[in-house]
């Protein structure tokens, strides 16, 4: 035999004490000796006397050897002795014991394998036969032995049984793990599950049930040999599932011995009528969050062993895996979905940023745009106005993302839309402020500045509301162009005001969103004005080359840290 890997085996963990005596008590009458079973250790296990119902069977056997038998142990026939083979209250066989006058041969073959599986010595098993059919004194002993061996042959039947079926059941869970871990159609998975629970455990009955946290429900997903009017009873009300409470708590199950007399049943004269007596509720939970329970339903009443239990709560857990799976798949499925919807949107909004700068005489003009996300807040444009006119235009959302871009979009359209129509910069402004005043919540608002330069005399004339005041750089000093005017979106009645300022050549104007102000770096301290002003001191040959000076500057300073916030710049330059 191989050696066993366990250190804290036992005899007992084999064979309980009881058997252990009857061995001992039946070899030691048989072989007229006394006896003792200790474990490894020498402690005893049995005791050296037998065991009062021993003697009983034995003076019982002895005094009417010609007529029967113990009630409970072998009978005769003539002068034959047979002991019934039981399992599970079956008999599933017979060893029978016939005397004979003579010391017969026994054959070396024969005697070597009936030693091997009962695992005793052949040589003392020789002997002990010898004595058995010579000596009538021995017959008792026999005949006890006989008895012992009828019942050692259906414990180890019985063993096998359980063994095979505890195979059948590791089978069934293994098969539906993975039967599980490949669902894709959840719902026709937790339908077969229930049935091979139902079919396995061999009970009328199962069904699967989730949790609907926000209805206070448990709602039925899966159900076998219930009929439709069962299922359509009512709602399972969770806050009183006292049962499944139980079942999904420390234990992990709770068994109802006849659910129409529980008084913690929610529909006792349904189950009644349905003809489903005791249930065992197996809690599912995943990473410790409650996600359902599994029951099962027999048609009497009926106890479920260790095993079972075991076996339920095992295919419960395997199932609530493949429910929050199969979730987490829909999830990402969803939103795979809703990424690339985003992504198109993203392309969408891409192409209102402007694709390449305007050819305005005099003037030198670049961008640049930094979204932090996919979607952004902020946009710049140039609209080509007539005579020799360019209207510049950035501004910055409140929020982030999707809303953040959906209002950009609108403010967007809107400002084009009046500036076809409208001549003066303060008007656009106050329709622009009356439809996002009513387009948008209370919370949500847009910092806008818009400036048109006149080519031939250089004259800029703009309206800022409430965004970051431009910047002029005028022979290294810096003109801000600053406004009081309320951000767009707050109030519909607020009026607006625009300004003049006459540029000369060599000046260059800087447009920026608070991106660029308030990008953190590592530290978590903000990029600020100074250093932007430090930056556009710096100047450039060119306002592209401006622009980038500024980005580098920024993108320096800011290193690895996360950006939160979209980026945006317009830089011209009067030639």
């Amino acid at each position: 035999m191989s050696e066993l890997q366990h250190e804290n085996l036992r005899l007992t963990d084999f064979m309980d004490v009881q058997t252990l005596q009857e061995i001992q008590d039946s070899f030691a009458a048989v072989a007229n000796v006394k006896a003792i079973i200790t474990d490894a250790d020498g402690n005893r296990l049995t005791q050296p006397a037998p065991t009062r119902e021993f003697l009983k069977r034995q003076q019982t056997l002895a005094a009417a050897e010609e007529n029967t038998s113990a009630a409970d142990g072998p009978t005769r026939e003539g002068r034959e002795y047979s002991a019934p083979i039981i399992v599970g209250g079956k008999r599933l066989g017979t060893i029978r014991m016939l005397p004979n006058g003579s010391l017969p041969g026994v054959e070396d073959t024969k005697l070597a394998q009936l030693a091997e599986k009962l695992g005793i010595d052949p040589k003392k098993t020789r002997t002990l036969i010898g004595q058995l059919v010579r000596s009538r004194n021995t017959r008792p002993a026999a005949i006890q032995f006989l008895f012992l061996l009828a019942n050692a042959i259906a414990r180890l039947c019985f063993q096998e049984y359980q063994l095979r079926q505890r195979i059948n059941e590791l089978t069934v869970v293994y098969n539906l793990t993975m039967l599980l871990a490949e669902a894709r159609d959840l719902p026709k998975v937790l339908q077969r599950t229930v049935e091979i629970v139902s079919e396995v455990m061999g009970t009328k009955a199962a069904s699967i049930r989730l949790i609907d946290q926000e209805h206070d429900e448990l709602v039925i997903k899966a159900g076998y040999n219930l009929s439709e009017k069962y299922l359509a009873k009512g709602p399972v009300r969770l806050s009183l599932a006292d049962i499944d409470k139980v079942a999904l708590g420390e234990q992990g199950y709770e068994y109802v011995r006849n659910l129409a007399t529980d008084s913690r049943t929610q529909y006792p004269e349904e189950s009644k009528r349905e003809g489903i007596v005791s249930m065992l509720s197996a809690g599912m939970r995943y990473k410790g969050q409650a996600v359902g329970v599994l029951r099962v339903y027999t048609a009497e009443e009926q106890t479920f062993s260790p095993l079972q239990i075991d076996l339920l709560k095992a295919v419960a857990a395997q199932a609530a895996a493949a429910i929050e799976n199969a979730r987490l798949i829909a999830d990402a499925a969803e939103a795979e979905a809703i990424e690339k919807q985003i992504t198109m949107a993203a392309d969408v909004q891409q192409r209102m940023i402007p694709q390449q700068m305007p050819d305005v005489p005099g003037l030198d003009v670049a961008a640049v745009y930094v979204p932090a996300y996919t979607l952004g807040g902020d946009f710049y444009d140039f609209i080509e106005l007539p005579d020799d006119n360019l209207g510049m235009v950035i501004a910055d959302v409140s929020g982030k993302g999707v809303p953040a871009s959906l209002i950009m979009a609108s403010c967007r359209a809107a400002l084009r839309a009046q500036v076809d129509n409208v001549y003066y910069l303060y008007e656009v402004m106050r329709r622009l402020n009356t439809m996002l005043v009513r387009d948008t919540k209370e919370t949500e608002f847009v910092t806008l500045f818009y400036g048109v330069y006149n080519a031939a005399s250089r004259r800029f004339t703009y309206c800022n509301a409430g965004h970051a005041p431009p910047m002029v750089l005028r022979d290294g000093n810096i003109i801000e162009l600053a406004s009081d005017n309320m951000v767009l979106g707050v109030n519909a009645d607020e009026p607006y005001k625009q300004s003049l300022l006459e540029l000369k050549p060599g000046d260059t104007l800087l447009i920026y969103t608070d991106g660029v102000t308030d990008a953190m770096n590592f530290q978590q301290e903000p990029f600020g004005k100074h250093r932007l002003l430090e930056a556009f001191r710096k100047g450039g040959a060119t306002a592209e080359v401006v622009a980038q000076n500024v980005l580098w500057e920024l993108r320096k300073f800011v290193g690895i840290s996360k950006r939160t916030d979209d980026v945006t710049m317009i830089v011209a330059r009067v030639t």
